[in-house]
């Protein structure tokens, strides 16, 4: 690995010649690469780093890359083919708390470049509600040329048996998270339910024809929770994106494409 401090060995010029030696301390970047398809697609990690044009250690799970001070040029590279996917130029300085956070929705899709600070602004959602902003990456298993969600929670009650109710529907769901705006749903949460997670149903805008399964059944999204984002936000507003994810093998609960099968999975981009 890469030493944490770097010897410049400086030869002075004042009178003695004498040897000057200074220590400059490494200093950690941050780039978080876990909502790129390249680091999280169920295959491996296909993203890593240049910096200054040469291969750098990069710790994904953590977020560090370990530097000197001053300008710096890092590139990202998917480690298949070697090709460039992302490139940003920075004065690197000690302290720094910056995350620079890179998108990429699909292993197709371009990596980008977004803003984590970029929904603080939002105002906070009502008690008892969530406000979600969302994008559908995943129309290749959704052959509605406009899609509504329906948001239902799923929790156990006191016997035990599952539970299933609708929350809220979001209409015309935008294909990209540039698009479309904030709406305010019901959490769905009392006093009693304490193990619980989110699905959604699709349905075409037009006719409000649900999206079927394999089995013939109205299908439901892989579970998601939004609890499990740290830090916990507080104002409960949310930008998340649903993309398609290949499923193990044949079952009636998966969507089928092609040969294979698929489940719809949501992610969460930014929480607050």
């Amino acid at each position: 690995g890469i030493s944490y401090f770097l010897l410049l060995v400086v030869f002075s010029s004042c009178k003695k010649g004498e040897q000057v030696e200074t220590w400059t301390e490494f200093v950690d970047v941050f780039f978080d690469a876990r909502k790129t398809a390249l680091a999280d697609n169920g295959s491996g990690i296909f993203i890593a780093a240049k910096y200054n044009g040469f291969p750098i250690e990069w710790d994904i799970l953590r977020q560090k890359i370990k530097v000197v001070e001053g300008p710096a040029q890092f590139e990202f590279y998917d480690t298949r083919t070697g090709k460039t996917v992302a490139e940003k130029t920075i004065d690197v300085k000690a302290g720094s708390k910056e995350v620079y956070t890179l998108f990429q929705p699909l292993m197709d899709a371009p990596v980008s470049f977004v803003d984590p600070r970029e929904q603080e602004k939002e105002e906070a959602a009502p008690a008892g509600h969530i406000k979600i902003k969302a994008a559908n990456y995943a129309q290749m298993l959704i052959p509605f040329t406009k899609v509504d969600m329906k948001l239902f929670i799923v929790y156990f009650d006191e016997d035990w048996n599952e539970q299933k109710e609708e929350l809220g529907i979001i209409r015309d769901v935008p294909a990209s998270m540039s698009e479309g705006g904030y709406q305010i749903l019901p959490d769905g949460l009392r006093e009693g339910i304490e193990i619980y997670s989110y699905v959604f149903e699709f349905t075409d805008h037009e006719t409000g024809a649900p999206l079927l399964n394999h089995g013939g059944a109205t299908y439901n999204s892989s579970a998601f929770s939004f609890g499990d984002f740290q830090p916990t936000p507080v104002k409960k507003v949310y930008s998340i994106y649903l993309t398609p994810f290949k499923a193990w093998g044949e079952a009636p609960a998966f969507i089928k494409n092609g040969e294979d099968y698929y489940e719809i999975t949501t992610r969460i981009l930014f929480a607050n």
